[in-house]
């Protein structure tokens, strides 16, 4: 019995060492980050021409201010290229950003955002290592779809920035089929501040780009492919939607997932149920003559699928001032999303309100004083 309590006396000691290492670990690390900030230039590199002045583009009025986004978002599509060259991640240009380099050899003028795709491996890999790569840059960070506080869920995200933004049920309820519940990541610049508009503005608050992920689709070839992916829709719905879901089984609906386990799933926090979403996708991967991102096989109100031959290979096209890398065939690519790509249609963009100078943490710090 003496050994024993030796033992786990022991045991405790070391543990609070321990305990004191990582605090002085994460100390050193901290004071690492402000080093890097504190050397590192405020001056971004320019990627848009003529950033400083307004200029007509297709009868469409780009302002600076509209520049000084597009300027940002480029930086952030650098980075993000860096690391996917670094460590040999196929990723492409897609919606209105395959469009914008296939038509105008840039941004669509009244565009604002950035979107690219990765196939399910290439997305899964760079979650492997991004954080690592943004360790010391004070700059980026990554957001995941899976990373917010829910009120549904009755506690706060683990391992993520405290700030994240707290999201009510009826918020939940309001927008079920968006983002946070829209499987993406998100690299943003903690140096900026944006929201959609005024009732959506606590969950967008940092410039970013949009990173979706394409898994096999319909029609299939074969029943398991078929089964799986019903069971991942499921797993879906279970996750954006678990309150409907558990009537759905109450009421003796029927589902491919068994019932404990679709139970178990749904007795997650939603952290977990995202998770294990994703986790379930990549290990069921599979080639597919189709490929689509989930979201546009579920929630949306439009199906979008595209054939995965078109992105065999990658043809690089100019992008401002840049090059990306679009899908070899990006004109069928094109077609099968929008139709007739080359016909001018001026559509709204995403952002109403946006800094590239004010950080989000400062300009939040400064609302919440304010309530």
């Amino acid at each position: 019995m003496e050994e024993e309590m030796i033992s786990v006396d022991a045991i405790t000691q070391q543990n609070k060492l321990l305990q004191e290492q990582n605090a002085l670990l994460r100390e050193r690390n901290k004071l690492l980050r402000q080093s890097v900030a504190i050397n590192q230039k405020d001056d971004r590199e320019i990627f848009i021409e003529d950033i400083d002045h307004d200029e007509i583009r297709d009868g469409f009025l780009v302002t600076s201010y509209r520049k000084k986004l597009w300027n940002v978002e480029i930086g952030l599509l650098q980075e993000f290229a860096r690391i996917c060259k670094k460590h040999n991640i196929r990723w492409f240009a897609i919606g209105g950003t395959l469009l914008g380099a296939a038509r105008h050899k840039g941004f669509i003028p009244w565009d604002d955002d950035v979107d690219v795709i990765m196939f399910r491996p290439d997305y899964e890999k760079f979650k492997s290592v991004v954080e690592e790569e943004l360790r010391y840059n004070p700059n980026y960070s990554m957001w995941y779809w899976y990373n917010h506080r829910l009120e549904s869920d009755g506690e706060a995200a683990q391992h993520v920035n405290t700030d994240l933004p707290f999201i009510s049920r009826e918020y939940a309820a309001r927008y079920s089929g968006l983002s946070p519940f829209f499987p993406l990541l998100r690299l943003v610049d903690e140096r900026t501040t944006c929201f959609m508009n005024e009732d959506r503005k606590d969950i967008f608050y940092a410039i970013w780009i949009d990173i979706f992920c394409f898994d096999p689709c319909p029609p299939f070839e074969d029943d398991t492919a078929a089964k799986n992916f019903d069971i991942a829709k499921e797993l879906f719905y279970a996750t954006i939607a678990p309150d409907k879901v558990r009537e759905a089984i109450y009421n003796k609906e029927k589902f491919l997932t068994p019932r404990d386990k679709i139970l178990s799933f749904l007795n997650l926090p939603y952290k977990m149920r995202a998770q294990q979403f994703d986790l379930f996708l990549e290990k069921n991967y599979f080639e597919s003559p189709y490929v689509s991102e989930v979201a546009y096989q579920t929630i949306r109100k439009r199906r979008r699928a595209y054939r995965a031959k078109s992105f065999k290979d990658v043809v690089y096209l100019p992008f401002e001032t840049i090059e990306i890398p679009a899908p070899i065939d990006y004109d069928a690519v094109l077609t099968d999303d929008m139709g007739d790509w080359h016909k001018m249609v001026v559509a709204k963009g995403h952002l109403n309100t946006y800094s590239v100078e004010i950080p989000y943490r400062e300009y939040f710090a400064q609302l919440k004083s304010k309530k």
